[in-house]
């Protein structure tokens, strides 16, 4: 899999300050996919968490984050090694647009919910019509993927992994579906990896 592979899994997506009210000085939180630990770093300097987890599958970035002191583990997504409700709060940073097919951003959710009992940060990225290049991306990856708003990354001739951007009305549902309900959501633009300049989406979901 590539992201078991990368040699880095960079996100340009940030915790934006009305999401980063919903969380709490004495909150336990979990980084789920957190890279090099950009958003974990940022926590620990701002003084809020009083536990603070990591988790990807990325070996580089994971050696990353545990250089810079952060407590990190490798694990899976849609099997995560912790109790239920062992955390307050979940953070999804440009995460669930690489889960696709659509029933690996469920699972991925549904798990999210076991842990978590208050509420989850996302950061990700909705679908861009208006723009002529995600256009042409839309309408290939449909026909290669099957999904409308997914399609394939490339480098070169090679696959390197099928991507995702939302609706707000899709990304609603499926966290309704997972047992969260939408308290704060915004679609600022934002830049993805590659440095398009895009409309992202950045919401704090709580649960029910």
């Amino acid at each position: 899999m590539y992201w078991d592979k990368a040699s880095s899994v960079p996100s340009t997506l940030k915790l934006e300050e009305n999401v980063l009210r919903y969380l709490r000085a004495d909150d336990r939180i979990v980084d789920l996919g957190c890279g090099g630990g950009r958003t974990l770093a940022a926590l620990q300097a701002a003084g809020i968490g009083r536990r603070l987890v990591g988790v990807d599958r990325n070996p580089p970035s994971l050696r990353q984050a545990g250089q810079r002191g952060l407590p990190v583990l490798r694990a899976d997504l849609v099997d995560l090694p912790f109790a239920d409700g062992a955390f307050d709060v979940g953070i999804l940073h440009a995460v669930l647009t690489t889960l696709v097919p659509r029933e690996i951003c469920r699972a991925v959710l549904v798990e999210a919910r076991r842990v978590v009992t208050r509420v989850l940060c996302v950061a990700d990225f909705l679908q861009n019509w208006d723009l002529p290049y995600y256009q042409a991306r839309y309408e290939s990856g449909r026909i290669e993927t099957g999904e409308p708003g997914s399609f394939l990354v490339r480098e070169g001739d090679t696959v390197l992994y099928a991507a995702h951007h939302f609706t707000m009305m899709e990304l609603s549902g499926l966290l309704a579906a997972a047992g969260f309900r939408v308290a704060y959501a915004a679609a600022p633009r934002v830049r993805t990896r590659s440095g398009k300049d895009v409309r992202g989406v950045v919401l704090a979901a709580v649960t029910f």
